[in-house]
């Protein structure tokens, strides 16, 4: 008699489910995930920076301004480290006669027959650095201004005080006797030998602080010669203001020496090509 074959019954369960079944035995179990938590993150980057000022900063603050801008803790931070060196501390306007003029409308000449060389904030920056101003211009003696407090002189400062904020030059002998523009402040100095010590200390991270603390506007920035003349200046002992002063006025002729050594070599540049 034959033997019986012997029946495979069909299994319950599709060929690829019982080939997971017996590879997937042999793997370990994925650990679970943990999805990172970011709402410090996002709290830290949509959330505004806040601080709190009391009444008594307001109402001492002379401009008596309500702008949070004006109390930025920077700002705040700087004035106490200013009080913290035990000096006294008083606005430019004791030390120096600041001025800025008004706004007036520009009526240009041909040459210096009918107008005073006239320059900007662009100008000055042009020719601290290459020897020249950025184009030569003549305001007319027919603009209805009155020229002299236009007029910059050999031993001012000059700030610049719109759009560019906060740029300090002195007036070299080459630029005295030109007209400014009124977005230039003219500071004269009442002790001239104190020139380059407030020179260099306008220019100083404490003086730049205190200026672009008062920038306002809606398009184009701008700081006021009052705001400007409010600059506190700390009293040094003589010594260290002589000291400063010197270094600052050499540090000054020595640009002023590398502008005309700049000068020379443009024009001897310009003889050789020729005009364009």
């Amino acid at each position: 008699m034959p033997k019986s074959k012997t029946v495979i019954k069909p299994i319950g369960a599709s060929f690829d489910s019982v080939v997971d079944a017996v590879l997937g035995s042999s793997k370990s179990q994925p650990e679970e995930t943990i999805s990172p938590n970011y709402d410090d993150l996002i709290m830290r980057l949509t959330t505004p920076v806040g601080w709190g000022v009391t009444i008594d900063q307001i109402v001492e603050q002379g401009g008596k301004r309500l702008d949070a801008e004006h109390y930025d803790p920077a700002v705040m931070k700087n004035d106490e480290k200013l009080k913290s060196i035990g000096v006294n501390l008083k606005p430019l306007s004791e030390f120096a006669d600041v001025q800025l003029p008004s706004m007036f409308t520009r009526i240009w000449a041909q040459d210096s027959d009918y107008g005073v060389p006239y320059l900007n904030a662009t100008d000055l920056m042009s020719y601290f650095a290459l020897g020249v101003p950025a184009q030569e211009r003549y305001l007319s003696y027919a603009s209805a201004v009155k020229m002299e407090p236009l007029i910059v002189r050999k031993g001012m400062i000059l700030i610049t005080c719109s759009g560019t904020i906060g740029r300090v030059f002195d007036v070299p002998s080459a630029l005295d006797g030109w007209a400014g523009t009124h977005d230039i402040v003219r500071i004269t100095p009442h002790d001239p030998n104190m020139k380059g010590f407030l020179r260099a200390y306008l220019a100083s991270r404490f003086a730049q602080i205190q200026i672009l603390s008062h920038t306002h506007g809606g398009q184009i920035d701008h700081v006021t010669g009052d705001q400007v003349a409010s600059c506190l200046v700390p009293e040094l002992a003589p010594t260290q203001i002589a000291h400063i002063s010197k270094a600052a006025d050499k540090s000054d002729k020595m640009r002023n020496d590398g502008v005309k050594y700049m000068n020379n070599a443009l024009s001897n540049l310009s003889e050789a090509f020729g005009d364009v």
